[in-house]
């Protein structure tokens, strides 16, 4: 059954057990005495109830924030996801989740879609793409490259076919895993990073206004760039829907002003390869590729699930130093079969170094979590996998550390969730 996250409902929830929800007229963040409490912040949202967050020390303050997240997988492959309306007054994100795209070859799909201008069009891909590449004349034939370009046309057909995508329009990135080949499509500027022997490999492309190839077509197709804009509004030059950008008849749909042509990367793994990690540029804006690769590869090493993970990653996302205001979606996927022979590789000895030097590191944790961002530790431990900065807590010994990959991902029945 295939997963279809279309963001998450927009009431906000609480994060501390001392916290207590209440009425107040709409207005702005408020930081006081309230009470009882020695120091709280306010979030005031129209029509809400709104929760009293106190202040343990400084300015380190969390938002309340609504979030989903869930995991599963299979022999072959893991996966934990993430997402969040974060500061935002709508949830624009949306993903989707396919175990068995081909039961026959064993396919895999995972997909991230943001938003802009409404949800209307992330959440019409996200609930449609398996479809989409399923039925993909391509695909069906063998040819996964060019079915997921075809997929990627269908969906953008299908959300002009609506009335309501003049202005409304998504990136998308759709990544499809077949035993130890990958294959990455994507318009806009979501993306999907490849960890390799602990380097952070981007294996998709930001399509922005300002890249000569993009601004040619553009001008090419009646329109102009300013600010970074197509039209001084979109930024971003590849999108799905986004109609007001598709109106010249005489043009392909890959000559518009904005293009839902996909870039496709295709990759074979290795042992190296261990996981990938696809997102929406909320979380790309807040943290560089390199540190969430080494993020994630330490959690891993701690075995911490990889829904733990991807919740880790948006925390790590919304922290306030990083002033992220945007929603975030996070899917980490983890290739089984890589990681069990990186384990063998590595053995119990090796295992209980990497424990080691991990124990040595929780001081760098501190000072990111004091505020600093962490990025020279994280370039400085990339080679072993070790992070530079804070998520969820837990732990384990070598032994666990060895064993963490060799049993297989526990079958969890996917659901369909809806905001």
């Amino acid at each position: 059954m295939a997963q279809a996250g279309i963001g998450p409902p927009s009431n906000f929830s609480e994060i501390s057990e001392k916290s207590e929800a209440f009425s107040l007229p709409e207005g702005p963040l408020i930081a006081g005495r309230v009470g009882g409490l020695r120091s709280a912040i306010i979030h005031i949202v129209p029509g809400e109830d709104h929760t009293v967050l106190p202040v343990s020390s400084g300015l380190k303050v969390f938002p309340s924030w609504p979030q989903h997240s869930s995991e599963g997988g299979n022999e072959h492959l893991s996966y934990g996801l993430a997402c969040t309306q974060g500061h935002r007054t709508g949830m624009e994100d949306a993903h989707a989740v396919e175990l068995e795209l081909d039961p026959t070859t064993g396919t895999a799909l995972f997909g991230v879609f943001d938003g802009h201008g409404g949800r209307q069009v992330a959440d019409l891909c996200a609930m449609n793409v398996v479809d989409a590449v399923r039925s993909s004349a391509a695909y069906q034939r063998g040819d996964v490259s060019e079915g997921l370009r075809e997929a990627f046309f269908e969906l953008d057909n299908r959300a002009l076919g609506c009335s309501w995508a003049h202005l409304a329009g998504a990136t998308a990135t759709v990544a499809l895993v077949r035993g130890d080949k990958l294959w990455v499509a994507g318009v806009g500027d979501s993306r999907c990073v490849l960890s390799h022997a602990g380097t952070a490999q981007v294996l998709t492309n930001d399509h922005k206004p300002d890249d000569p190839k993009e601004r040619a077509r553009i001008q090419n197709a009646g329109g102009f760039v300013v600010w970074g804009r197509v039209n001084a509004n979109l930024n971003i030059s590849r999108a799905l829907g986004d109609a007001s950008f598709k109106q010249d008849k005489s043009l392909s749909a890959s000559e518009q002003q904005v293009s839902p042509d996909p870039d496709i990367r295709s990759v074979t793994l290795t042992r190296h390869d261990t996981f990938m990690v696809l997102a929406c540029d909320g979380l790309w804006n807040a943290l560089p590729e390199q540190q969430v690769v080494a993020y994630v590869q330490r959690r891993l090493n701690l075995r911490h699930t990889l829904g733990a993970v991807a919740e880790g990653l948006v925390a790590e996302a919304m922290q306030p130093q990083r002033c992220a205001h945007d929603n975030v979606t996070v899917v980490v996927v983890q290739f089984n079969d890589a990681v069990r022979a990186s384990m063998m590789t590595v053995g119990a000895g090796g295992a209980l170094a990497l424990v080691q030097q991990q124990q040595q590191e929780e001081s760098v944790d501190d000072v990111v979590n004091a505020g600093g961002d962490g990025r020279d530790a994280a370039s400085e431990s990339a080679a072993t996998g070790v992070g530079a900065v804070s998520g969820g807590g837990g732990g384990g010994g070598a032994e666990d550390v060895a064993t963490a990959a060799a049993a297989p991902a526990a079958q969890m029945e996917p659901a369909v969730w809806r905001g």
